[in-house]
């Protein structure tokens, strides 16, 4: 299975993530995610979707990182990124990304 395909409803992710779907929308609203629409409108999230929302529990629950906080980390991380960096690693050794499913 692809990491990217859409294969979850809002309430499983929110339940696998221990978070509050409205937790969930306001994260997509903030721009930390894209989560895929069904021709009904529908979101559905991929395994690469859980995680990138585990990250960003991670920031915002264990590090208290506020939202503004949280977007600037991620701008860095992306530019780390572009030169080939892995700043998540070096500032956030103590993230464990869990197996969900």
């Amino acid at each position: 299975m692809r990491t990217e395909e859409p294969i979850l409803t809002i309430s499983v992710a929110s339940s696998l993530l221990k978070l509050h779907p409205r937790t969930l929308m306001l994260y997509e609203n903030e721009g930390f995610l894209k989560p895929f629409r069904t021709g009904t409108n529908r979101r559905m999230y991929s395994i690469k979707n859980l995680e990138e929302l585990q990250f960003v529990k991670f920031l915002t629950h264990e590090r208290g990182i506020n939202l503004q906080g949280v977007k600037t980390v991620l701008e860095a991380l992306q530019i780390g990124q572009k030169h080939q960096l892995d700043l998540k690693r070096l500032l956030f050794p103590d993230f464990e990304l869990k197996q969900l499913i």
